[in-house]
Protein backbone atom coordinates (compact mmCIF):
# COMPACT_ATOMS: atom_id res chain seq x y z
CA UNK A 1 0.00 0.00 0.00
CA UNK A 2 2.45 2.38 0.57
CA UNK A 3 4.77 1.32 -2.21
CA UNK A 4 1.13 2.36 -4.23
CA UNK A 5 0.80 5.45 -2.48
CA UNK A 6 4.63 6.49 -3.23
CA UNK A 7 4.92 5.60 -6.94
CA UNK A 8 1.28 8.34 -7.41
CA UNK A 9 2.49 10.98 -5.05
CA UNK A 10 4.87 13.09 -7.53
CA UNK A 11 4.46 11.86 -10.86
CA UNK A 12 2.00 12.73 -13.65
CA UNK A 13 -1.38 12.01 -12.97
CA UNK A 14 -0.34 11.46 -9.45
CA UNK A 15 -1.75 12.92 -5.87
CA UNK A 16 0.59 15.64 -5.92
CA UNK A 17 -1.32 16.71 -8.84
CA UNK A 18 -4.32 15.63 -8.54
CA UNK A 19 -5.07 17.17 -4.50
CA UNK A 20 -3.21 20.75 -5.99
CA UNK A 21 -6.37 21.40 -8.38
CA UNK A 22 -8.58 19.48 -6.19
CA UNK A 23 -7.96 20.83 -2.57
CA UNK A 24 -9.02 24.90 -3.26
CA UNK A 25 -12.46 23.60 -5.16
CA UNK A 26 -13.79 21.18 -2.16
CA UNK A 27 -12.76 24.04 -0.17
CA UNK A 28 -14.85 25.76 -2.53
CA UNK A 29 -17.62 24.06 -2.32
CA UNK A 30 -17.41 23.60 1.54
CA UNK A 31 -17.76 27.17 1.75
CA UNK A 32 -21.06 27.34 0.07
CA UNK A 33 -22.29 24.17 2.15
CA UNK A 34 -21.27 26.56 4.86
CA UNK A 35 -22.84 29.68 3.42
CA UNK A 36 -26.00 27.61 3.17
CA UNK A 37 -26.07 26.49 6.27
CA UNK A 38 -26.02 30.33 7.59
CA UNK A 39 -28.60 31.07 5.53
CA UNK A 40 -30.66 27.99 7.00
CA UNK A 41 -29.66 29.29 10.42
CA UNK A 42 -30.94 32.85 10.24
CA UNK A 43 -33.82 32.16 8.99
CA UNK A 44 -34.62 29.85 11.73
CA UNK A 45 -33.79 32.94 14.05
CA UNK A 46 -36.29 34.86 12.10
CA UNK A 47 -39.46 32.34 12.20
CA UNK A 48 -39.98 28.63 11.81
CA UNK A 49 -42.31 29.17 8.76
CA UNK A 50 -39.79 30.97 7.12
CA UNK A 51 -37.11 28.26 7.79
CA UNK A 52 -39.74 25.28 6.17
CA UNK A 53 -40.58 27.60 3.38
CA UNK A 54 -37.12 28.22 2.29
CA UNK A 55 -36.05 24.48 1.41
CA UNK A 56 -38.39 23.57 -0.70
CA UNK A 57 -38.38 26.46 -2.89
CA UNK A 58 -35.06 26.62 -2.71
CA UNK A 59 -34.86 22.71 -3.82
CA UNK A 60 -37.18 23.54 -6.65
CA UNK A 61 -35.34 26.66 -8.19
CA UNK A 62 -32.36 24.79 -8.20
CA UNK A 63 -33.88 21.69 -10.02
CA UNK A 64 -35.59 24.12 -12.58
CA UNK A 65 -32.57 25.81 -13.60
CA UNK A 66 -30.40 22.73 -13.30
CA UNK A 67 -30.24 21.34 -17.01
CA UNK A 68 -28.75 25.28 -17.91
CA UNK A 69 -26.39 24.98 -14.75
CA UNK A 70 -25.42 21.61 -16.19
CA UNK A 71 -24.35 22.66 -19.39
CA UNK A 72 -22.97 25.98 -18.59
CA UNK A 73 -20.42 24.36 -15.88
CA UNK A 74 -19.42 21.32 -18.96
CA UNK A 75 -17.63 24.91 -20.19
CA UNK A 76 -14.62 23.49 -17.78
CA UNK A 77 -14.78 20.15 -19.74
CA UNK A 78 -13.84 22.11 -22.95
CA UNK A 79 -11.55 24.73 -21.46
CA UNK A 80 -9.09 21.91 -19.75
CA UNK A 81 -9.09 19.98 -23.24
CA UNK A 82 -7.80 23.25 -25.38
CA UNK A 83 -5.47 23.77 -21.96
CA UNK A 84 -4.06 20.55 -22.34
CA UNK A 85 -3.75 20.87 -26.26
CA UNK A 86 -2.10 24.38 -25.98
CA UNK A 87 -4.46 25.78 -28.02
CA UNK A 88 -4.79 29.08 -25.80
CA UNK A 89 -6.50 31.39 -28.15
CA UNK A 90 -9.27 28.66 -28.07
CA UNK A 91 -9.79 29.03 -24.20
CA UNK A 92 -11.39 32.53 -24.56
CA UNK A 93 -13.46 31.03 -27.34
CA UNK A 94 -14.89 28.59 -25.36
CA UNK A 95 -15.43 30.62 -22.40
CA UNK A 96 -17.14 33.43 -24.62
CA UNK A 97 -19.39 30.74 -26.30
CA UNK A 98 -20.67 29.51 -21.95
CA UNK A 99 -21.48 33.46 -21.53
CA UNK A 100 -23.43 33.60 -24.37
CA UNK A 101 -24.93 30.29 -23.75
CA UNK A 102 -25.68 31.32 -19.75
CA UNK A 103 -27.15 34.84 -20.89
CA UNK A 104 -29.68 33.56 -23.70
CA UNK A 105 -30.63 30.50 -21.16
CA UNK A 106 -31.01 32.28 -17.88
CA UNK A 107 -33.28 35.01 -19.73
CA UNK A 108 -35.82 31.96 -21.58
CA UNK A 109 -35.52 30.62 -18.01
CA UNK A 110 -37.80 33.63 -16.61
CA UNK A 111 -40.41 31.75 -18.83
CA UNK A 112 -40.36 29.35 -15.98
CA UNK A 113 -41.03 31.81 -13.22
CA UNK A 114 -45.02 31.35 -13.35
CA UNK A 115 -44.86 27.56 -13.53
CA UNK A 116 -43.03 27.53 -10.38
CA UNK A 117 -45.21 29.73 -8.78
CA UNK A 118 -48.16 28.04 -9.73
CA UNK A 119 -46.86 24.24 -8.67
CA UNK A 120 -46.28 25.74 -5.02
CA UNK A 121 -50.28 26.24 -5.11
CA UNK A 122 -50.79 22.47 -5.73
CA UNK A 123 -48.09 20.78 -2.77
CA UNK A 124 -50.62 21.23 -0.42
CA UNK A 125 -48.21 23.31 2.10
CA UNK A 126 -49.85 25.63 4.84
CA UNK A 127 -51.11 28.95 2.84
CA UNK A 128 -48.82 31.11 5.26
CA UNK A 129 -45.27 29.26 3.79
CA UNK A 130 -46.77 28.97 0.37
CA UNK A 131 -46.68 32.36 0.25
CA UNK A 132 -43.14 32.67 1.72
CA UNK A 133 -42.46 29.99 -0.42
CA UNK A 134 -43.42 31.77 -3.40
CA UNK A 135 -41.38 34.55 -2.13
CA UNK A 136 -37.87 32.91 -2.05
CA UNK A 137 -38.46 30.86 -5.09
CA UNK A 138 -39.55 33.92 -7.02
CA UNK A 139 -36.16 36.07 -6.17
CA UNK A 140 -33.81 32.96 -6.51
CA UNK A 141 -34.81 31.86 -9.85
CA UNK A 142 -35.35 35.68 -10.97
CA UNK A 143 -31.48 35.64 -10.31
CA UNK A 144 -31.06 32.50 -12.02
CA UNK A 145 -29.00 33.96 -15.09
CA UNK A 146 -26.45 35.02 -12.79
CA UNK A 147 -26.51 31.79 -11.18
CA UNK A 148 -25.98 29.89 -14.71
CA UNK A 149 -23.38 32.43 -15.20
CA UNK A 150 -21.19 32.24 -12.61
CA UNK A 151 -20.33 28.16 -14.07
CA UNK A 152 -18.88 29.97 -17.56
CA UNK A 153 -16.99 32.65 -15.65
CA UNK A 154 -15.34 30.26 -13.03
CA UNK A 155 -14.88 26.98 -15.60
CA UNK A 156 -11.96 30.07 -17.57
CA UNK A 157 -9.86 29.32 -14.12
CA UNK A 158 -10.94 25.86 -13.21
CA UNK A 159 -10.74 24.19 -16.52
CA UNK A 160 -7.02 25.16 -16.32
CA UNK A 161 -6.27 24.09 -13.38
CA UNK A 162 -6.35 27.35 -11.50
CA UNK A 163 -8.44 26.40 -8.47
CA UNK A 164 -7.07 28.92 -6.31
CA UNK A 165 -9.04 31.55 -7.48
CA UNK A 166 -12.09 30.14 -8.00
CA UNK A 167 -11.85 29.05 -4.00
CA UNK A 168 -10.90 32.61 -3.35
CA UNK A 169 -13.31 34.36 -5.18
CA UNK A 170 -16.01 31.70 -3.89
CA UNK A 171 -14.81 32.69 0.21
CA UNK A 172 -15.49 36.36 -0.38
CA UNK A 173 -18.58 35.72 -2.03
CA UNK A 174 -19.79 33.79 1.01
CA UNK A 175 -18.36 36.36 3.71
CA UNK A 176 -20.56 38.70 2.34
CA UNK A 177 -23.45 36.67 1.28
CA UNK A 178 -23.69 35.82 5.35
CA UNK A 179 -22.78 39.75 6.23
CA UNK A 180 -25.95 40.82 3.66
CA UNK A 181 -27.76 37.78 5.11
CA UNK A 182 -27.87 39.42 8.81
CA UNK A 183 -28.16 43.23 7.22
CA UNK A 184 -31.85 41.86 4.93
CA UNK A 185 -33.23 39.91 7.34
CA UNK A 186 -33.34 41.06 10.74
CA UNK A 187 -32.76 44.60 9.30
CA UNK A 188 -29.33 45.75 11.08
CA UNK A 189 -26.89 48.61 10.22
CA UNK A 190 -30.02 50.53 8.65
CA UNK A 191 -31.66 47.96 6.53
CA UNK A 192 -34.51 47.17 6.16
CA UNK A 193 -36.01 43.98 8.09
CA UNK A 194 -37.33 41.66 5.32
CA UNK A 195 -36.78 38.05 6.59
CA UNK A 196 -36.48 35.85 4.08
CA UNK A 197 -36.66 38.03 1.47
CA UNK A 198 -33.69 39.47 2.49
CA UNK A 199 -32.25 35.43 2.36
CA UNK A 200 -33.24 35.18 -1.19
CA UNK A 201 -31.50 38.87 -2.03
CA UNK A 202 -28.78 38.14 0.02
CA UNK A 203 -28.04 34.93 -2.45
CA UNK A 204 -28.62 36.76 -5.39
CA UNK A 205 -26.61 40.07 -5.04
CA UNK A 206 -23.76 38.16 -4.14
CA UNK A 207 -23.63 36.00 -6.80
CA UNK A 208 -23.96 39.05 -8.92
CA UNK A 209 -21.02 40.27 -7.36
CA UNK A 210 -19.07 37.05 -7.81
CA UNK A 211 -19.75 37.23 -11.51
CA UNK A 212 -18.45 40.52 -11.76
CA UNK A 213 -15.09 39.48 -10.24
CA UNK A 214 -14.78 36.73 -12.25
CA UNK A 215 -15.60 38.79 -15.49
CA UNK A 216 -13.20 41.68 -14.42
CA UNK A 217 -10.30 39.03 -14.26
CA UNK A 218 -11.19 36.87 -17.10
CA UNK A 219 -11.01 40.13 -19.06
CA UNK A 220 -7.78 41.24 -17.51
CA UNK A 221 -4.80 42.12 -19.39
CA UNK A 222 -2.82 39.52 -19.28
CA UNK A 223 -5.67 36.96 -19.72
CA UNK A 224 -6.69 39.11 -23.09
CA UNK A 225 -2.83 38.69 -24.38
CA UNK A 226 -2.60 34.93 -23.98
CA UNK A 227 -6.29 33.67 -24.47
CA UNK A 228 -7.90 36.56 -26.39
CA UNK A 229 -10.52 37.29 -23.70
CA UNK A 230 -11.51 40.57 -25.35
CA UNK A 231 -12.18 39.24 -28.95
CA UNK A 232 -15.87 38.82 -28.52
CA UNK A 233 -17.61 36.63 -30.96
CA UNK A 234 -20.05 34.13 -31.51
CA UNK A 235 -18.67 30.84 -32.77
CA UNK A 236 -21.84 28.54 -33.63
CA UNK A 237 -19.42 25.90 -34.59
CA UNK A 238 -17.63 25.60 -31.44
CA UNK A 239 -21.04 26.35 -29.64
CA UNK A 240 -22.50 24.05 -31.51
CA UNK A 241 -20.20 21.28 -30.33
CA UNK A 242 -20.39 22.76 -26.51
CA UNK A 243 -23.97 22.11 -26.65
CA UNK A 244 -24.05 18.48 -28.23
CA UNK A 245 -21.60 17.37 -25.47
CA UNK A 246 -22.79 19.52 -22.85
CA UNK A 247 -26.79 18.86 -23.19
CA UNK A 248 -26.39 15.32 -21.77
CA UNK A 249 -24.32 16.73 -18.44
CA UNK A 250 -26.87 19.20 -18.16
CA UNK A 251 -30.25 16.93 -18.65
CA UNK A 252 -27.99 14.48 -16.24
CA UNK A 253 -27.52 17.41 -13.95
CA UNK A 254 -31.20 17.84 -13.64
CA UNK A 255 -32.19 13.91 -13.41
CA UNK A 256 -30.04 13.83 -10.37
CA UNK A 257 -31.53 16.73 -9.08
CA UNK A 258 -35.35 15.71 -9.80
CA UNK A 259 -34.79 12.54 -8.41
CA UNK A 260 -33.96 13.12 -4.75
CA UNK A 261 -36.43 16.36 -4.95
CA UNK A 262 -38.86 13.90 -5.93
CA UNK A 263 -37.58 11.05 -3.21
CA UNK A 264 -38.21 13.64 -0.17
CA UNK A 265 -41.48 14.45 -1.87
CA UNK A 266 -42.35 11.17 -0.65
CA UNK A 267 -40.58 10.87 2.46
CA UNK A 268 -42.79 13.92 3.19
CA UNK A 269 -46.13 12.05 2.21
CA UNK A 270 -45.05 9.04 4.85
CA UNK A 271 -45.03 12.05 7.58
CA UNK A 272 -43.24 15.01 9.43
CA UNK A 273 -41.01 12.75 11.51
CA UNK A 274 -39.96 10.91 8.87
CA UNK A 275 -39.51 13.76 6.76
CA UNK A 276 -37.74 15.55 9.75
CA UNK A 277 -35.07 12.46 10.06
CA UNK A 278 -34.68 12.59 6.53
CA UNK A 279 -33.78 16.10 6.14
CA UNK A 280 -31.21 15.72 9.18
CA UNK A 281 -29.61 12.84 7.58
CA UNK A 282 -29.45 14.69 4.29
CA UNK A 283 -27.85 17.86 6.31
CA UNK A 284 -25.36 15.35 7.60
CA UNK A 285 -24.36 13.74 4.52
CA UNK A 286 -24.06 16.91 2.45
CA UNK A 287 -20.88 17.28 4.77
CA UNK A 288 -19.44 14.84 2.76
CA UNK A 289 -20.46 14.52 -0.70
CA UNK A 290 -20.88 18.34 -1.30
CA UNK A 291 -17.25 19.60 -0.89
CA UNK A 292 -16.33 16.14 -3.14
CA UNK A 293 -18.13 17.66 -5.68
CA UNK A 294 -15.12 19.89 -6.06
CA UNK A 295 -13.07 17.35 -6.16
CA UNK A 296 -15.66 15.75 -9.03
CA UNK A 297 -14.85 18.67 -11.09
CA UNK A 298 -10.89 18.33 -10.63
CA UNK A 299 -10.82 14.83 -11.46
CA UNK A 300 -13.04 16.49 -14.86
CA UNK A 301 -9.90 18.95 -15.36
CA UNK A 302 -7.46 16.92 -14.93
CA UNK A 303 -8.76 13.91 -17.34
CA UNK A 304 -9.79 16.46 -19.97
CA UNK A 305 -6.05 18.15 -19.60
CA UNK A 306 -4.40 15.03 -20.18
CA UNK A 307 -6.68 14.47 -23.15
CA UNK A 308 -5.68 17.60 -25.03
CA UNK A 309 -2.39 16.29 -24.35
CA UNK A 310 -3.30 13.32 -26.33
CA UNK A 311 -1.94 11.12 -22.89
CA UNK A 312 -4.54 8.61 -22.75
CA UNK A 313 -2.27 6.58 -20.19
CA UNK A 314 -2.00 9.85 -17.70
CA UNK A 315 -5.35 10.34 -18.25
CA UNK A 316 -6.97 7.08 -16.80
CA UNK A 317 -4.39 7.11 -14.02
CA UNK A 318 -5.63 10.48 -12.50
CA UNK A 319 -8.83 8.89 -12.54
CA UNK A 320 -7.99 6.25 -10.63
CA UNK A 321 -5.88 8.70 -8.25
CA UNK A 322 -9.00 10.92 -7.84
CA UNK A 323 -10.95 7.71 -6.91
CA UNK A 324 -8.58 6.62 -3.97
CA UNK A 325 -8.74 10.07 -2.37
CA UNK A 326 -11.95 10.62 -2.21
CA UNK A 327 -12.74 6.96 -1.32
CA UNK A 328 -10.22 8.18 1.52
CA UNK A 329 -12.65 11.18 2.67
CA UNK A 330 -15.89 8.78 2.58
CA UNK A 331 -14.67 6.06 4.25
CA UNK A 332 -13.76 8.21 7.50
CA UNK A 333 -17.41 9.93 6.99
CA UNK A 334 -18.55 6.77 7.03
CA UNK A 335 -16.72 5.87 10.30
CA UNK A 336 -17.76 8.46 11.63
CA UNK A 337 -21.69 8.56 10.66
CA UNK A 338 -21.28 4.54 12.26
CA UNK A 339 -19.73 5.40 15.47
CA UNK A 340 -21.11 8.81 16.38
CA UNK A 341 -24.64 8.78 15.03
CA UNK A 342 -26.35 9.97 18.39
CA UNK A 343 -24.15 12.66 18.41
CA UNK A 344 -24.64 14.34 14.88
CA UNK A 345 -28.26 14.06 15.14
CA UNK A 346 -28.26 15.71 18.60
CA UNK A 347 -26.61 19.25 16.86
CA UNK A 348 -30.18 19.37 15.62
CA UNK A 349 -32.12 18.96 18.49
CA UNK A 350 -32.37 22.33 19.20
CA UNK A 351 -33.35 23.38 15.98
CA UNK A 352 -37.42 24.56 16.25
CA UNK A 353 -38.26 23.30 12.69
CA UNK A 354 -38.65 19.80 14.90
CA UNK A 355 -39.76 21.20 17.85
CA UNK A 356 -43.56 19.52 17.42
CA UNK A 357 -41.52 15.85 16.13
CA UNK A 358 -40.13 13.93 19.41
CA UNK A 359 -36.39 14.15 19.02
CA UNK A 360 -36.35 10.36 20.12
CA UNK A 361 -38.21 9.33 17.48
CA UNK A 362 -36.03 11.40 15.16
CA UNK A 363 -32.77 10.00 16.84
CA UNK A 364 -33.91 6.48 16.19
CA UNK A 365 -34.54 6.97 12.70
CA UNK A 366 -31.94 8.99 11.65
CA UNK A 367 -29.39 6.35 13.59
CA UNK A 368 -30.50 3.72 10.99
CA UNK A 369 -30.62 6.10 8.00
CA UNK A 370 -27.09 7.20 8.72
CA UNK A 371 -26.12 3.66 8.92
CA UNK A 372 -27.40 3.46 5.18
CA UNK A 373 -25.83 6.39 3.93
CA UNK A 374 -22.13 4.51 5.41
CA UNK A 375 -23.07 2.04 3.25
CA UNK A 376 -23.22 4.33 -0.19
CA UNK A 377 -20.36 6.37 0.95
CA UNK A 378 -17.86 4.01 -1.36
CA UNK A 379 -20.24 3.63 -4.19
CA UNK A 380 -20.96 7.30 -4.00
CA UNK A 381 -17.30 7.95 -4.05
CA UNK A 382 -17.06 6.08 -7.41
CA UNK A 383 -20.08 8.06 -8.48
CA UNK A 384 -18.68 10.92 -8.14
CA UNK A 385 -15.13 10.84 -9.48
CA UNK A 386 -15.61 8.25 -12.67
CA UNK A 387 -18.75 10.62 -13.88
CA UNK A 388 -16.39 13.56 -13.57
CA UNK A 389 -13.30 11.75 -15.40
CA UNK A 390 -16.40 10.88 -18.13
CA UNK A 391 -17.33 13.96 -18.63
CA UNK A 392 -14.25 15.45 -18.96
CA UNK A 393 -13.67 13.00 -21.76
CA UNK A 394 -17.02 14.09 -23.34
CA UNK A 395 -18.73 10.80 -22.53
CA UNK A 396 -21.83 12.69 -21.16
CA UNK A 397 -24.64 10.32 -22.70
CA UNK A 398 -23.86 7.37 -20.48
CA UNK A 399 -24.08 9.64 -17.98
CA UNK A 400 -27.49 10.74 -18.75
CA UNK A 401 -29.14 7.60 -19.89
CA UNK A 402 -27.57 5.83 -16.62
CA UNK A 403 -29.89 8.05 -14.73
CA UNK A 404 -32.53 7.75 -16.43
CA UNK A 405 -32.54 4.16 -16.41
CA UNK A 406 -31.05 3.73 -12.62
CA UNK A 407 -32.86 7.03 -11.28
CA UNK A 408 -36.50 7.07 -12.90
CA UNK A 409 -36.84 2.90 -14.00
CA UNK A 410 -35.42 2.00 -10.95
CA UNK A 411 -34.96 4.31 -7.62
CA UNK A 412 -38.46 6.63 -7.90
CA UNK A 413 -40.91 3.99 -9.19
CA UNK A 414 -39.28 1.52 -6.73
CA UNK A 415 -39.18 3.76 -3.85
CA UNK A 416 -43.05 4.43 -4.52
CA UNK A 417 -43.93 1.02 -4.76
CA UNK A 418 -42.19 -0.11 -1.58
CA UNK A 419 -44.22 2.76 0.45
CA UNK A 420 -47.41 2.97 -1.51
CA UNK A 421 -48.06 -0.50 -1.48
CA UNK A 422 -45.83 -2.54 0.24
CA UNK A 423 -45.91 -0.28 2.92
CA UNK A 424 -42.25 -0.69 3.84
CA UNK A 425 -42.17 3.04 5.26
CA UNK A 426 -39.24 5.46 5.54
CA UNK A 427 -36.78 2.06 5.75
CA UNK A 428 -38.07 0.83 2.82
CA UNK A 429 -37.44 3.64 1.34
CA UNK A 430 -33.93 4.79 2.14
CA UNK A 431 -33.36 1.05 1.23
CA UNK A 432 -33.99 2.38 -2.24
CA UNK A 433 -31.97 5.77 -2.08
CA UNK A 434 -28.82 3.16 -1.31
CA UNK A 435 -29.12 0.88 -3.54
CA UNK A 436 -29.59 3.39 -6.73
CA UNK A 437 -26.74 5.01 -5.27
CA UNK A 438 -24.37 1.86 -5.11
CA UNK A 439 -25.64 0.78 -8.52
CA UNK A 440 -24.95 4.04 -10.66
CA UNK A 441 -21.32 4.14 -8.80
CA UNK A 442 -20.50 0.25 -9.96
CA UNK A 443 -22.00 1.71 -13.69
CA UNK A 444 -20.10 4.14 -13.67
CA UNK A 445 -16.98 1.96 -13.08
CA UNK A 446 -17.60 -0.65 -15.48
CA UNK A 447 -18.29 2.01 -18.29
CA UNK A 448 -14.60 3.84 -17.57
CA UNK A 449 -13.07 0.45 -17.43
CA UNK A 450 -14.30 -0.73 -20.90
CA UNK A 451 -12.17 2.05 -22.23
CA UNK A 452 -15.12 3.92 -24.67
CA UNK A 453 -13.82 7.33 -23.87
CA UNK A 454 -10.92 7.35 -25.01
CA UNK A 455 -12.19 7.33 -28.51
CA UNK A 456 -13.96 10.52 -27.76
CA UNK A 457 -12.76 13.31 -29.76
CA UNK A 458 -14.79 16.22 -28.39
CA UNK A 459 -12.69 19.47 -29.40
CA UNK A 460 -12.37 19.71 -33.07
CA UNK A 461 -8.81 19.40 -35.03
CA UNK A 462 -6.96 22.62 -35.07
CA UNK A 463 -7.44 24.82 -38.04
Amino acid sequence: MAILFKSRAKNPGGFREFLAIAFPLVISNASISLMHFIDRLMLSWSSPEEIAACIPAGIFAWMLLSVFIGISEYTNSFIAQFFGAKRYFSIGAATWQGIFFSLICGLASLSLLPVGIKIFDLIGHPTDIIQYEKTYYSIIFSGGTFIILKESLSSFYSGRGKTLVVMVVNILANIFNAVLDYALIFGAWGFPCMGIKGAALATVISTIITCIIFFVLFLSPRNAQKYNTRKVRFDWTLMKRMIRFGAPSGIHFFLEVSAFTAFIFIIGGIGKLELAASNIALSLNSLAWLPMLGAGMATATVVGQYIGKNDIKNAEKSAYTAVISVEIYMIIFAIIYVCFPTMLLNLFQGDTTYSDVPFSEIQRYGRIILLLVAVYQISDAMNITFSGALRGAGDTRFAMWANIVFAWVLFIPGTLVTVLYLKQGLIGAWCWATAYISMLGIAYLIRFRLGHWKRIKMISPPE
